[in-house]
């Protein structure tokens, strides 16, 4: 079974320890493995993905190289391009940009890509669960972006998914889906700081749902 430690390593190339730091934390959180090499050896190197710092690229000069500002400013775009280029070396990947929401007093949103989650969040309104599920949809690239909302408050579900819809058009599908067993048990510890929120948007997103056009 693929797994992601098999992905040949990240280079990160830099003598900076700060960026190095922060660097290599967003890479530890996507489970990949990466190697330190100097700028000057990065550029010889026949790594497929490489992290560098501004002023250290002009060394490495190299056409899949990103900058440690855009892996700080733009992570989630960044790492979906981390995963795309390490899934590639295995041949054909199955490309889609799934999100799944569980809507309700603190809505939780799980982001996956490639079948990977990228970023787990919750929020507590509409507008910005929308605002940012709207950036993470014009952000990353992707042939296929699904969005798959639970059921368990319809009126809530039914409105997020009609402002997405306005917004993104035939670009995204959107998805109604069943709720049913994708809870944590209540009363358990997991339940405490949204966790259960979190989990049960994870399961809603591998979970196939009914368009939601068919669904009003």
């Amino acid at each position: 079974m693929f797994n992601l430690t098999s992905c040949p390593p990240v280079i990160v190339a830099t003598v900076s320890g700060r960026s190095y730091y922060k660097i290599t934390n967003v890479l530890k959180s996507l489970d990949l493995r990466f190697l330190s090499l100097s700028p000057e050896e990065a550029a010889l190197s026949t790594g497929k993905v490489i992290i560098t710092t501004f002023d250290e690229s002009k060394i490495v000069n190299r056409d899949n190289m990103y900058l440690d500002t855009q892996l700080e400013e733009f992570p989630l775009s960044i790492k979906a391009k981390i995963l795309q280029n390490c899934m590639g070396y295995f041949g054909p990947s199955k490309e889609q940009l799934i999100i799944g929401v569980d809507p309700g007093k603190r809505i939780g949103i799980s982001i996956l890509y490639c079948y990977f989650e990228l970023d787990r969040i919750i929020l507590s309104s509409v507008s910005s669960t929308v605002e940012k599920i709207s950036f993470v949809l014009s952000s990353i690239e992707s042939p296929t972006k699904i969005v798959r909302i639970g059921d368990g408050s319809l009126a809530l579900s039914h409105q997020i998914a009609g402002i997405l819809k306005s917004y993104f058009k035939d670009e995204v599908v959107i998805e109604i889906v069943d709720e049913y067993g994708t809870s944590i048990r209540q009363g358990t510890e997991k339940n405490r700081g949204g966790i259960r929120d979190i989990s049960s948007a994870r399961k809603i997103a591998f979970r196939k749902g009914k368009i939601w056009n068919s669904c009003k």
